[in-house]
């Protein structure tokens, strides 16, 4: 989740007997917030950014990609910009 929203914090947020996981991006303001009540999760999101489609979207390429280990992971930051995978 950091690499596809590398702004955002996470905070949990507990009330009434549920919790809630909550990502914020701190430059953007956009949010997504996550709740399970024992069945499937909801996910609710708002702001410039969809984060939560950002992190759907990384998981898959991580998959894609066999799953690897925090050892694979690269980063190049040329004058054109950063990039990073697997």
């Amino acid at each position: 989740m950091q690499a596809a929203a590398p702004d955002a914090q996470r905070l949990t947020l507990a009330r009434d007997g549920w919790q809630e996981d909550v990502l914020l991006d701190v430059v953007s303001g956009s949010w997504a917030a996550l709740r399970r009540d024992g069945g499937p999760w909801t996910v609710r999101q708002g702001g410039p950014r969809a984060l939560w489609d950002a992190a759907e979207e990384q998981l898959s390429r991580w998959h894609a990609a066999g799953a690897p280990g925090p050892e694979r992971f690269t980063c190049h930051i040329t004058p054109q910009g950063l990039t990073w995978g697997w």
